[in-house]
């Protein structure tokens, strides 16, 4: 059956298993303060488990138990309705009777203190914590939690309202928590880089000779940055600095130059000089002495996206140069001046950690969910793309293709796509829809909104800054600063009520995250 007894010294209550290889699912407030427990199978078998991770704010925790033999699970539903019959299922009241089964309906989803649940008319008794609320085919749709009385916002007692976790939180939630380093949402902390953080001073002799920190890295994606301050005593052309990207025989340079230019050079093998394959002139390059500069360089295959002090700078074409090698910290100048200062040089490696896939969204307008095609990795920096082919006519009825990221539950996440009438947006959903965040709302020439055309959506999210392309051009910065977390990555077909067609669907390609979290 996949159910099962959770028994502690002074607490009692139920669990389903989610995975053969023994994790268990069940309430947080059942384990809390349990001491040792118990699991008890519906054949009688019983075994001691450990407690894997614990989230109290949603009331989950997450058991494993070795076992030599093959456990029954039960799998999560896909989507559930108003309306739907379902079956409340535990060990109620440390009754001796055993398992028990009470039928009911599902009366209304709700948002309880942030966290989403199902709300039933099954009964749900003390003792039934931590088990199942199953569809009629089986399928998990919440994990009962409590029967509430009272409803926060509400002037009557409530009758014998049961209350379970909704699905789509509970597999969410899973994979992290797998991990046993699970904790409530909090900022994410900075990733372990491969290199870095690194400051110091870089020191320039007389005979035009730069002055090099390698890394002695081997990357060929990656995110680098670093700050670097022109020397006090700067005058005219004649300082430089940057980075030497996938250098092994030959290299990329990246630089900046205190006349207030960019460029991008690619030494070939054996060639003895640079060739300037790009340079051009930014007002975001601060020229005075003094001055500090911020470059971060992200790449990914033949393509690289600059940055200087937080805004974004160019793409370059890297195809000049494939293979990885190590980065090189570089600063040149003319004459003899003070030593060009630089902190904060940090790289991390872009790890490819989904697809490419492709795919179909159905859509459901009915269901009152966000039609999705889910992605259960854990990522809060990085890169996600993918192409969405315009379903239908704008004539025929209002689309939206989507990416949901750092997404913790169904209602807790960042969402920017666009829309059929080539409007370009960023919500953030910390709660029930009616609360999101409007952060950017912006019509662009770059959406495509004819039906036989296609929307290639980039996002590049680095802590609390974002940046978005659209069909390959830049289209505005994403402030990502009211969401910091990790969380799951979802590719939507139809984000707003009312949008997608029932018995159409949004096609995509190309679905594709890269993960900047994870050090080598």
């Amino acid at each position: 059956m996949g159910v099962v007894h959770v028994v502690g010294a002074s607490v009692t209550g139920s669990g389903f298993v989610v995975d053969p290889a023994g994790y268990v699912l069940t309430n947080a407030h059942v384990v809390a303060g349990a001491g040792r427990l118990t699991l008890v199978f519906n054949d009688g078998t019983r075994l001691t488990p450990r407690v894997v991770a614990s989230d109290p704010r949603r009331d989950i925790a997450l058991l494993k138990v070795d076992t030599a033999g093959r456990l029954k699970t039960l799998a999560f539903a896909a989507r559930v309705r108003e309306g739907e019959e379902v079956v409340a299922l535990g060990y109620p009241l440390q009754l001796q009777g055993g398992l028990t089964v009470t039928m009911g309906v599902v009366s209304a989803f709700r948002t309880i203190d942030g966290v989403p649940y199902v709300q039933t008319d099954a009964a749900i008794n003390p003792g039934n914590s931590g088990g199942p609320l199953l569809n009629l085919r089986g399928e998990v749709v919440g994990m009962n939690t409590s029967v509430r009385r009272e409803i926060e916002g509400l002037d009557f007692q409530a009758q014998g309202i049961g209350f379970a976790i909704r699905y789509d939180v509970l597999n969410s939630r899973l994979e992290i928590m797998r991990t046993g380093n699970f904790s409530a949402p909090t900022p994410a902390p900075t990733p372990a880089p491969i290199f870095g953080p690194r400051g110091g001073s870089l020191n320039h002799d007389t005979d035009e000779e730069s002055s090099r920190l390698d890394s002695y890295t081997d990357v060929a994606d990656f995110v680098a940055e670093v700050t670097f301050r022109i020397p006090r005593d700067i005058a005219g052309d004649r300082w430089s600095a940057g980075l030497l990207i996938r250098a092994s025989r030959n290299a990329q340079a990246i630089s900046i130059w205190d006349s207030g230019h960019w460029s991008h050079s690619v030494l070939p093998d054996g060639a003895d000089e640079y060739t300037t394959v790009q340079m051009e002139f930014s007002s975001n390059i601060g020229t005075g002495p003094n001055a500090e500069n911020h470059i971060r360089v992200v790449a990914q295959g033949d393509t690289g996206w600059l940055f200087i002090n937080g805004i974004y700078g160019a793409e370059l074409d890297l195809s000049g140069l494939m293979d990885s090698g190590t980065i090189v910290l570089f600063a040149l100048s003319d004459e003899g001046t003070t030593p060009t200062q630089y902190s904060d040089f940090i790289i991390r490696p872009l790890e490819k950690v989904y697809g490419p896939e492709s795919g179909a969204i159905e859509h459901d307008p009915g269901s009152g969910l966000i039609d999705g095609h889910d992605v259960f990795i854990s990522t809060a920096d990085g890169m996600i793309e993918a192409r969405f082919f315009n379903p239908y006519p704008a004539s025929e009825g209002d689309w939206s293709s989507a990416f949901l990221f750092r997404q913790v539950t169904s209602d807790e996440f960042h969402a920017v796509g666009v829309l059929q009438s080539g409007t370009w947006f960023h919500h953030l959903r910390a709660g029930a829809a009616e609360s999101a965040q409007q952060l950017a709302w912006q019509d662009s020439p770059h959406v495509s909104t004819g039906p036989s055309g296609s929307n290639h959506i980039r996002i590049i999210a680095l802590g609390g800054e974002g940046w978005l392309f659209i069909n390959g051009a830049y289209v505005g910065e994403l402030d990502l600063r009211g969401w910091l977390g990790t969380g799951s990555v979802s590719a939507v077909g139809a984000y707003f009520a009312g949008h997608g067609i029932e018995g159409k669907s949004t096609k995509f390609e190309g679905f594709t995250v890269w993960s900047a979290d994870s050090s080598e």
